[in-house]
């Protein structure tokens, strides 16, 4: 008995070893360990040995039987190893392929390339400038003094300028595009024919139609002889010529500090069609600019001679011109990280 005992350990120890995959391991398994495995069937036979050498025997049985299922665990485990390492993916190469996600420009960097490409047909430049910006070129140069009510009303974001060598309350988030103004004309002579886009900011209560950070795209044009009809026809032309020649445009009287005249320019609502919606407070007409003739002291700021030169200048709110040409009824949508919305443009 002790002898088959040791031929069948040694028989399935060599068969378990030489097994190259899992379904070969089974089999083995059955074969000795199984109903009516050669080790099953051998167990049975321990009744029918002498009773003096019947512990011996059984223990030797329980030793060939503990061997066999650590020999079987130990080898499936180094099987599971192999075929993991070796195992290939299968494809399909008749299967339609992934589409990958294509990446786009934004709807505010589509319009800002469309509007650029207006300006420069008619001979402007594109500049840019700092965010962070100082109150001289914010302010002042615009003929904003310290006592300026526009101050309150752009309710301008301060900067905190402990520990470093500027003075309280001189450094801030620029509250429009116009700080180029003075920035340009410094250091350039006339004729001068520049647009500068950028991002603005200001302590605003947040709605469909306002933000405290949006875009503007102001601009300026200074030569000999430039009159406010040749405002109007700038602006007019860049409008139609961006929203169509369908739209209507108004200008309206108004005052700004940094130009004399000034005027307010407004379009017909393209999300309504002139109806009348909460976008453009039911009026049928969106506020798309403010302009005018640049004042003569701001001319006088920055060395230009008024008396020979004149210019106009304008501020439009570039993030309501992307609202109106893709005709969303909310300013929040641009900056709304949901895909479902971007992926429309």
């Amino acid at each position: 008995m002790e002898e088959e005992l040791m031929q069948i350990k040694n028989s399935a120890v060599s068969m378990i070893i030489e097994a190259t995959d899992q379904k070969e391991l089974e089999e083995i398994k059955l074969q000795f360990l199984g109903r009516s495995g050669k080790l099953t069937l051998t167990l049975k036979e321990i009744v029918k040995v002498p009773v003096e050498r019947r512990a011996a025997v059984g223990q030797l049985a329980n030793e060939v039987k503990r061997v066999i299922e650590e020999t079987i665990k130990n080898h499936e485990s180094r099987i599971k190893n192999q075929e993991s390492k070796t195992k290939i993916e299968k494809i399909d190469v008749t299967n339609p392929g992934i589409k990958p996600d294509i990446g786009r420009l934004h709807p505010l960097t589509q319009v800002l390339y469309e509007v650029v490409d207006i300006f420069k047909q008619i001979g402007f430049q594109v500049a840019d400038g700092p965010e962070i910006e100082t109150d001289h070129y914010n302010f002042e140069v615009l003929n904003i003094h310290k006592d300026h009510p526009a101050r309150d009303t752009q309710q301008t974001l301060y900067l905190d300028t402990r520990g470093s060598k500027s003075d309280p309350g001189k450094i801030i988030l620029r509250t429009h595009g116009s700080n180029m103004q003075g920035r340009i004309m410094e250091t350039t002579r006339p004729p001068v024919r520049a647009i500068y886009p950028g991002k603005v900011f200001r302590y605003e209560q947040v709605d469909v139609s306002h933000g405290f950070e949006f875009w503007q795209l102001e601009g300026l044009a200074v030569d000999k002889n430039l009159t406010l009809t040749d405002l109007f026809g700038t602006m007019s032309y860049v409008i139609k010529e961006f929203f169509g020649l369908d739209t209507k445009v108004k200008f309206v009287s108004h005052n700004f500090p940094f130009t004399e005249p000034s005027a307010e320019t407004y379009m017909s609502c393209t999300v309504c069609k002139g109806k009348g919606c909460s976008f453009c407070k039911h009026s049928g007409w969106v506020e798309i600019l403010g302009c005018g003739m640049i004042h003569p002291n701001v001319l006088k700021a920055v060395g230009y001679d008024s008396q020979k030169v004149s210019g106009f200048a304008w501020g439009m709110g570039f993030s309501r011109m992307v609202t109106l040409k893709y005709q969303m009824d909310d300013l929040r949508l641009l900056t709304n990280p949901d895909l479902r919305i971007l992926e429309q443009f």
